[in-house]
């Protein structure tokens, strides 16, 4: 019987960006922005899933593919990605930003991440500099961007019920926009 020896992963030479690492914690609190016609489903009862369950990131191309298209609204990708704010205010503000630009309600969900699974967490402004630093994003953002995407984190796939604490709406037609 012959003895199996370890070999280490071998990266793959096509990679030109260096991999993002996670962030090393998250608050013990989070904010989600939900629309009724997100691509993320929620309940109050069953959480949020993300409409894409199945695309797994383990290459940074398939990272810089996906989160791209998260980030910057491109609806013919199915997005593995659920948004989440890291502040209460900046949340509120994003809220009634969608609020006035989308003729639907806009609920700010509280999260408690000490019952989030277990799963890669990506900082919104981590992804933005690496694709800017891979070439995938030319220019600056605009003064919406940035603001949108301020203390923004993605998670992966699903929020339990359990982590949902409490929910706010905005109703559309009543809000003003912070910009």
């Amino acid at each position: 019987m012959q003895s199996m020896q370890y070999r280490p992963p071998v990266r793959n030479p096509s990679f030109s960006a260096p991999p993002i690492p996670p962030p090393t914690n998250l608050p013990p609190t989070v904010y989600r922005i939900h629309r009724p016609s997100a691509q993320t489903r929620y309940s109050f009862a069953d959480g949020f899933r993300s409409k894409n369950q199945t695309t797994i990131i383990n290459q940074v191309s398939i990272l810089h593919t996906f989160g791209y298209a998260h980030l910057f609204g491109q609806t013919n990708f199915s997005s593995p990605f659920i948004s989440v704010y890291t502040s209460y205010a900046q949340a509120e503000r994003v809220a009634r930003w969608f609020a006035k630009q989308v003729p639907e309600d806009v609920d700010v969900v509280t999260i408690d991440t000490e019952h989030l699974g277990r799963g890669p967490v990506f900082r919104a402004d981590d992804l933005i500099e690496n694709l800017k630093s891979a070439g995938k994003l030319k220019g600056d953002l605009t003064e919406m961007e940035v603001e949108l995407h301020r203390g923004e984190y993605l998670l992966m796939y699903k929020i339990p019920p359990q982590a949902i604490r409490d929910q706010t709406r905005y109703v559309c037609r009543w809000v003003d926009v912070f910009l």
